[in-house]
């Protein structure tokens, strides 16, 4: 029963994920992608979705934005960097959520970026919440620019209350509004 129940609500989540992604093929952000590429120094990718309760969170960075650097840690200086983020992450520490929503981190996972071959290493992390006041969930605060210094700007691309919708944020402006989703 209770696979099925999560099979639903994932199914829901997906569908809010991919109309997100639907969202992002808009021409705009096409020649946006065609004019900086896929991975940027200073910009980051994140997508928001929330659903019956559910928040689900995908971040996607080049990992000189988090870290300060692309290789694979080689000083003592850099693994604790790596360790000390790693941390930060998959804590969720880097965003504040409404108290009044009672959100409780459920997942996360974040993924190896130097896992595949290349000069360019992207870190990649999911974060899933469970709600129990969805509906006060009308905005997020990102304090990553703070633990971050060489991120400039996330670009969001998010799916709440039955709307989408994209923004930009940045140190100046880090916080997300959300419609309610009553």
């Amino acid at each position: 029963m209770w696979r099925l129940k999560m099979r639903k609500v994932s199914n829901k989540i997906l569908i809010c994920l991919m109309a997100a992604a639907a969202l992002a093929a808009t021409p705009a952000a096409a020649q946006d992608i065609e004019a900086h590429g896929a991975h940027v120094h200073g910009e980051a990718q994140l997508t928001l979705a929330t659903d019956g309760g559910l928040l689900e969170i995908m971040l996607a960075s080049p990992a000189a934005n988090l870290l300060g650097f692309e290789q694979k840690p080689a000083t003592a200086a850099e693994l604790k960097t790596w360790q000390q983020q790693q941390v930060l992450l998959k804590s969720g520490q880097w965003l504040q959520l409404p108290a009044a929503a009672q959100c409780v981190l459920q997942q996360q996972q974040l993924e190896d970026p130097w896992a595949s071959a290349g000069q360019h290493a992207d870190i990649s992390l999911s974060l899933s919440y469970q709600c129990k006041a969805e509906e006060l969930l009308n905005e997020v605060k990102f304090t990553l620019f703070a633990q971050a210094a060489d991120l400039q700007q996330i670009a969001v691309q998010w799916v709440s209350g039955g709307q989408q919708g994209a923004a930009t944020l940045s140190a100046k402006q880090p916080v997300l509004q959300l419609p309610g989703t009553e």
